[in-house]
């Protein structure tokens, strides 16, 4: 590889602030020297962001591909211009089966077409699971290099094909604790004295937000100092919401929906609270953790979330009581804000701490392509 310009197409669902894939992109986005790497972004879909303007003004494009299922013929046309119509190096899909049709085209064009998972569950329904275990053989055949956020989430999609893990990073410095940000959260969601348990995610079956609320209900049963703080939309806002109020809980239980301001709401925050279902990395936890925060979440996190040495993980087989015992013992620890944020900042999950390990990345992918 000469010394020219890599240019990237990056693939994401979205660039909306509150979405975990957009998050790794951009914090990755932001490392790279610009002049050395351009990369161009292709969504699934228009969410208004102030990352779109932030890639537009450091001369990046950007593309909106619109839904494949919902208007083909269109989507198939604007895969192919871009292909078509942009040099690319490199490929790099993190929305896996929405982007057949693109990979199609740039099979013949780009020599370095990266398929990234950041999940360990195929899909968040039945039938969408059945969908992507069946052609993802399709979309593999198009790829030559394979990415994934943690060890778990390469082999539950990969297998045993060889795999790159790529860990997702954070700005730690945004995530530092800062008392007067506290207070002041604090006071704009009227928390008062209250000590605050909180879960940043999708209101969706993966994250298993049911569950959480049967835990905080028994939780706040027995102390009535705490309020629990769900920040995240999804699929079941309607369903959760009514959950919440045939409970008779909706003065102590807030779901505040999706925010763009999380690294303020993880500082009002007391404890941070996540029985997901699974998740591939489980990029809310280590926010969490650059805030200082404890945190208790399923063992279906990966182990190696636990960064700062302040997370506990708890079988979801386990009882409730047992759950509501680990939370209100978790509030009751007093850990080192602002050093926990410093651990963080030097690991390699930080955007200090993670050199340039995306474009190295790229750099020696497009090294072994072109040795074929």
């Amino acid at each position: 590889m000469d010394d020219r310009q890599i240019k990237v197409l990056m693939i994401v669902p979205n660039l909306r602030v509150s979405s975990g894939v957009a998050n790794f992109a951009m914090n990755y986005y932001r490392t790279v020297d610009h002049d050395k790497v351009k990369i161009d972004f292709a969504t699934l879909n228009f969410r208004e962001s102030p990352c779109i303007e932030e890639v537009k003004a450091n001369g990046s494009e950007f593309f909106v591909l619109g839904r494949l299922f919902r208007h083909p013929v269109k989507f198939i046309k604007t895969a192919k211009k871009i292909i078509k119509e942009h040099d690319y190096d490199v490929i790099h899909d993190n929305v896996v089966l929405m982007s057949l049709p693109i990979m199609k085209h740039a099979k013949k064009k780009v020599p370095v077409r990266i398929l990234h998972s950041h999940a360990i569950m195929s899909g968040e329904s039945k039938f969408s699971g059945f969908v992507n275990k069946l052609l993802l053989p399709l979309l593999k055949s198009k790829m030559t290099h394979f990415a994934a956020c943690s060890s778990n989430a390469g082999r539950a999609m990969f297998g045993d094909k060889e795999f790159t893990v790529i860990p997702n990073i954070i700005d730690s410095d945004k995530f530092l604790f800062d008392s007067a940000k506290r207070e002041a959260v604090r006071a704009n969601e009227n928390a008062g004295d209250k000590l605050i348990v909180g879960s940043v995610g999708r209101l969706a079956d993966l994250k298993n937000p049911f569950f959480a609320i049967d835990v905080m209900e028994e939780v706040l049963k027995r102390r009535s100092d705490i309020e629990y703080w769900w920040v995240g939309s999804g699929p079941l806002d309607e369903k959760i919401k009514q959950y919440v109020e045939d409970k008779g809980l909706s003065d102590r239980i807030k779901l505040l929906g999706s925010r763009e301001d999380t690294s303020g709401l993880y500082m009002g925050m007391d404890v941070f609270f996540l029985p997901s279902k699974g998740e591939g990395f489980g990029m809310a936890c280590v926010e969490a953790e650059a805030a200082g925060l404890p945190c208790v979440v399923s063992s279906n996190f990966p182990a190696e979330v636990n960064i700062t040495g302040n997370v506990e993980f708890v079988p979801l087989d386990k009882e409730i009581g047992i759950w509501a015992d680990t939370v209100i013992r978790s509030l009751e620890k007093h850990t080192d804000r602002i050093a926990a944020n410093k651990i963080l900042r030097d690991s390699r999950y930080s955007k200090a701490g993670s050199g340039n390990v995306l474009t190295e990345f790229y750099l020696k992918a497009l090294s072994e392509e072109e040795k074929k």
